[in-house]
């Protein structure tokens, strides 16, 4: 049985409106236990509007979600009880910071979710280990945080509700290059300790290609493709037109081969592309 099912998923904002606009159409998806899945489509695919409709966020104009083989919409605890299996983790998610401390912020979910004060003491001091928010922070004023910090204290109070599937909305956004390595691993670390299914919605194309397994791609609405990265990241002429950069190092690849290299194009990141080459070389005996 599959994890998450869409059905048929469309959604319409401001509907019978002057301002009416199809946001989803008809998105049939199947997601599994345990995969990695990354989200990426242009500006106003789409992206944001289905992940908020996985944990009951947003109810569909028309089709169904479905959990565990349950319509998420059956009832009113139904979709209560979602929203504790299934996080997600709004973009810019430290904008949402409330509490007087860093403990209270991550708290709130583990409380909601009606834990004894042992319990949710527990949960808290994990899901802040996750990402790497020491104890003597914890204290604090979230407001005295760094953005960095701000922005891994937001994601622990998602982690702590140890829900089975953790959903981030442009996790790495506006983060500098530091940073973004930092909650890239701070994911893959929470994905190989607890085998939770991961979903990354990002704009990044080399994000996602150095993260995921499998690429879901927006576009207009619809579910374009929904596929592993190799095969998502080939379509090299059909990307662009749908408004997506295939990842620089991708293209440089493509460039050599064409000039005579046999070298593969099935190259996403620069340490692969640096591996492949090195390899190159000592084949030719330059190394």
């Amino acid at each position: 049985m599959s994890l998450i099912k869409t059905e048929n998923l469309s959604y319409v904002y401001s509907q019978g409106s002057p301002f009416q606009v199809t946001a989803l159409d008809n998105i049939s998806i199947t997601i599994e236990k345990g995969e990695f899945i990354g989200i990426i489509g242009h500006t106003g695919s789409g992206k944001s509007t289905l992940v908020q409709h996985l944990n009951g966020i947003l109810k569909p104009t028309s089709g169904k979600v479905f959990f565990e083989g349950t319509d998420i919409f059956k009832d009113r605890q139904t979709t209560k009880n979602v929203r504790f299996k299934v996080g997600l983790c709004f973009q810019y998610p430290e904008y949402q910071l409330f509490e007087n401390t860093v403990y209270d912020d991550i708290a709130f979910g583990p409380k909601n979710m009606g834990l004894s004060k042992d319990e949710i003491d527990e949960y808290v001091l994990e899901a802040a280990s996750f990402v790497g928010i020491k104890k003597e922070l914890l204290k604090k004023s979230p407001f005295e945080l760094s953005g960095g910090e701000k922005r891994r204290a937001a994601i622990a109070g998602v982690i702590a509700m140890k829900p089975e599937v953790l959903i981030l909305d442009e996790p790495t956004a506006g983060l500098d290059p530091k940073g973004r390595k930092r909650i890239e691993r701070m994911i893959a670390d929470y994905r190989q300790a607890t085998e939770s299914t991961v979903i990354i919605v990002s704009h990044s194309m080399e994000d996602i290609a150095r993260t995921v397994g499998k690429v879901l791609v927006m576009n207009h609405g619809k579910a374009e493709m929904f596929a592993g990265v190799d095969e998502v990241f080939s379509k090299i002429e059909r990307l662009p037109e749908i408004g997506l950069d295939v990842p620089s190092i991708t293209r440089i690849m493509l460039r050599l081969r064409s000039l005579g290299y046999d070298v593969r194009t099935d190259i996403y990141t620069v340490e692969q592309a640096k591996d492949e080459l090195l390899f190159l070389l000592k084949e030719r005996g330059v190394l």
